[in-house]
């Protein structure tokens, strides 16, 4: 599939839909539309997104304040074509999900930024880490599936 076309449906995991899964799902939307069928889930949720992601989402004028987290059985009636697994510990529960689904799968293993510690710049530059990490996978998938 090439850029050209339409984006697959994609799901994105990660270990609680706080941080990577968000991101990876708002990055998808920007990159292929807003229509484009994206959604995220963790296996288990938080009951509410991470301030540290919102804040540099925030930075590139991306708001994730109503952003609800979700758990798997929330995108049970999701169309999907690709599950993007984002944590270590999400891996084998997202692949189990693609292979349920009839979906491809891939893996992009990013730290966890929400386990960094350290003084609030500090946690901040994790999680931006994380971040463009999350959008340069995005940004080259297009020109890895063409």
């Amino acid at each position: 599939m090439s850029v050209s076309d339409r984006a697959p449906a994609v799901v994105f995991v990660c270990a609680r839909n706080a941080v990577r899964s968000p991101m990876a799902e708002t990055f998808w939307r920007r990159r292929f539309g807003a229509g484009a069928p994206a959604s995220s889930c963790g296996l288990e949720p938080a009951p509410w997104p991470d301030g540290f992601m919102i804040h540099v989402m925030g930075e590139l004028e991306l708001d994730l304040t109503a952003f609800e987290c979700r758990d798997m059985e929330a995108t049970a009636d999701t169309p999907v074509e690709l599950v993007v697994c984002l944590a270590h510990e999400a891996d084998h529960a997202a692949s189990a999900f693609a292979e349920r689904r009839g979906a491809a799968y891939e893996f992009w293993p990013i730290a966890d930024p929400a386990r960094v510690e350290g003084q609030r710049e500090q946690r901040l530059d994790a999680y931006r880490g994380a971040r463009d990490a999350i959008a340069a996978r995005v940004a080259q998938w297009g020109a890895d599936h063409s």
